[in-house]
């Protein structure tokens, strides 16, 4: 009887671990293609990979993390940016970034309600307008010219983060 006890016991906690490793994959899946401050789904070609306050995140573009820092009143350090050109991760520092375009980073569809399930405008969205990386200034410059927006430097954006 005790020996049935024991390999029952064995058998639950193989069950319990099992489900542990379950959700701990299923977690970091989702890390990767939910962002890590606003819950939105990453656009492949805006994915950022950057760290407020000592916590890294896989995070929807660099205007979210600008957004998640200045909010939270902590230092921003942008790990690695995705260029929007050719869908590659490279390093932020030599990238350029276009702020305020045409072009929607997120996927949203803008729509609030409020208590009596009313739609109202949406005033601020952290998300908006999407910062893109590019690791090609020229690559910057006509996306601008097709787009709008503005082309700044990695100072620039980072700067913003602590207004």
């Amino acid at each position: 009887m005790a020996k049935r006890a024991s390999i029952y016991s064995v058998i639950v906690l193989i069950v319990v671990a099992g489900l542990f490793a379950g959700e701990y994959l299923l977690m970091s899946r989702r890390a990767q293609t939910e962002c890590g401050f606003c819950r939105r789904h990453i656009n492949p070609k805006a994915h950022v990979v950057a760290e407020v306050g000592g916590r890294r995140r896989n995070v929807c573009c660099a205007h979210c993390a600008v957004t998640e820092a200045r909010q939270e009143k902590k230092p921003l350090r942008l790990i690695a940016v995705t260029d929007y050109s050719t869908g590659k991760m490279v390093s932020p520092d030599g990238a350029w970034f276009v702020e305020d375009s045409r072009v929607i980073a997120c996927e949203h569809d803008m729509s609030k309600m409020d208590e009596s399930k009313h739609a109202e405008q949406l005033e601020f969205d952290r998300c908006s307008p999407g910062t893109f990386a590019f690791s090609d200034r020229k690559a910057a410059e006509e996306f601008v010219a097709g787009n709008g927006g503005v082309l700044r430097s990695l100072p620039e954006v980072l700067a913003e983060a602590q207004q």
